[in-house]
């Protein structure tokens, strides 16, 4: 055939060119391959999965196609008719490498290869553990539900001294019951993905020593905020008990407080409800804060008054015999109280706190409140001689005096100096009422700083007496005629 047309193009040269191509065409048909347009491509993808897809083989080569694909050179599935596919359970942060094969019957026709990485798998997001009842055998707990940065399923599994006490747990809530009274017990609680990704939370509680007692948190809210106190009731009886609200400093948190509180062991030996309500934050940021001088918006007034009703209705109280002390803030808060609702209660024990000049200016008792007022000498945060709006000790206890209509000249004694080591002593004034018998009483602490008398854990506070004890043997003596 070579030949041939060597000839015919030397004898013929004008059509020696179409010749050639008239007759190589039909080997050129055989040999060549259409473009199959075959392609496979990521449609979506998280930390634990990632669909893909692809195009048609059967548009463009007019078969009936079926696929199989590989993920790391492992076949994961074959039969493939659809032209999605989603890889389920991969891991997070990793690359993985699949191939698509198209078949007509068990002809392989053509093959498709992508590489794709997974997202990062994130932990469920830090929680804490709280408690909003407690007694001398059993425990509520409770936390915040966590959340999972790609909204997957979470399940909780609780541990009590590093026993498992449940898994799979769904929810948020759960009662620890059988406990033993006045006990420790660590917690821990595990927040769970369906990819096993974890995260944790711990505490400590304390079961109480009294074993018909009862402490629980409660919640009010109040001008559009969400308002707590924490309620210690020593017995279930239903004869009525005197009530003793403490309130904390500036920084303070009521429930934890309530949970080491001194004043618990008084409630028990003296049968009277105590309870610890909560500040809001206002001032500074986490910096909880009594607002004691009607210059910002947060209504505390209010809500005591408001919680006294909730605590009236709830539990058999003699409102004749309301008490309230407080610390620093607290106790600026208890004088402001003292101002603006001084006849609801029997008496009053700020401890290092003072009242604020607008309120003593801008108001009045209206009726004898008896004061028990402790306050170092020394005090670096709340001066006992006063000043940024404060009145002086001094002047507090002057005001009260003249109020109640006591001696002007006191009765002065030195209490024992039990403690040597702490820097101060502490001298009583007691300033007595002959005729109304509202007393007002002084605990002058001689070189002692803000601390609350008798704390172990407090460098600055005096420690020959302890301060639960002496103010409510001061409350005792006192009820509302």
């Amino acid at each position: 055939m070579g030949k041939s047309i060597e000839y015919v193009t030397r004898r013929i040269p004008g059509v020696s060119l179409l010749l050639v191509i008239l007759l190589l065409l039909p080997a050129c048909r055989k040999e060549s391959k259409p473009d199959r347009l075959f392609e496979v491509f990521l449609m979506d993808r998280s930390d634990h999965s990632a669909t893909i897809g692809w195009t048609d083989m059967a548009q463009v080569s007019g078969d009936s196609c079926h696929y199989e694909l590989y993920l790391n050179e492992t076949l994961v599935a074959a039969d493939i008719e659809n032209k999605t596919y989603t890889f389920q359970q991969l891991k997070g942060k990793t690359t993985y490498q699949c191939r698509l094969v198209a078949l007509v019957g068990t002809e392989s026709l053509d093959k498709a290869l992508l590489a794709f990485t997974t997202f990062e798998n994130y932990p469920p997001a830090e929680f804490d553990i709280e408690t909003d009842s407690i007694t001398g055998t059993a425990v509520s707990l409770y936390w915040e539900q966590s959340t999972d940065p790609e909204n997957r399923p979470l399940s909780y599994t609780l541990f009590v001294n590093n026993q498992l006490v449940t898994a799979q747990f769904a929810g948020n809530h759960y009662r620890l019951q059988d406990l033993s009274p006045q006990h420790s017990y660590a917690i821990r609680v595990v927040a769970t993905d369906d990819q096993q990704q974890t995260t944790s939370a711990s505490c400590v509680i304390k079961t109480l020593k009294n074993p018909v007692a009862l402490m629980v948190q409660k919640q009010l809210a109040w001008d559009g905020l969400k308002r707590s106190y924490a309620v210690y009731r020593p017995n279930p009886s239903g004869n009525t008990m005197p009530l003793l609200i403490y309130f904390h400093g500036a920084g303070g948190h009521a429930w934890p407080e309530m949970q080491n509180a001194r004043f618990r062991d008084v409630a028990d030996e003296n049968n009277f409800l105590l309870v610890y309500p909560q500040a809001s934050i206002w001032d500074q940021p986490d910096i909880p804060s009594w607002n004691i001088n009607d210059f910002n918006a947060v209504d505390d007034l209010g809500f005591i008054r408001e919680m006294l009703k909730q605590l009236i209705n709830d539990y058999p109280i003699d409102e004749k015999r309301v008490y309230i002390t407080g610390m620093s803030s607290g106790g600026y808060m208890t004088y402001y109280l003292a101002f603006k609702m001084g006849e609801k209660f029997a008496a009053i024990a700020p401890v290092s706190g003072l009242p604020v000049e607008y309120t003593v200016h801008n108001g009045t008792i209206g009726c004898e409140l008896p004061l028990l007022h402790m306050h170092g000498t020394m005090d670096a945060i709340v001066s006992y001689q006063g000043g940024y709006q404060s009145l002086s000790v001094d002047s507090a206890i002057s005001w009260f005096v003249r109020n109640n209509h006591c001696n002007q000249v006191p009765e002065v004694s030195q209490l024992p100096d039990i403690n040597t080591t702490d820097g101060s002593t502490i001298a009583v004034y007691n300033y007595t009422g002959p005729y109304t018998h509202k007393d007002v009483v002084l605990y002058k602490i001689n070189g002692g700083g803000h601390g609350w008398p008798g704390a172990t854990n407090d460098s600055g506070a005096n420690r020959d007496i302890v301060a639960e004890y002496e103010i409510w043997n001061f409350f005792r003596k006192y009820a509302l005629n």
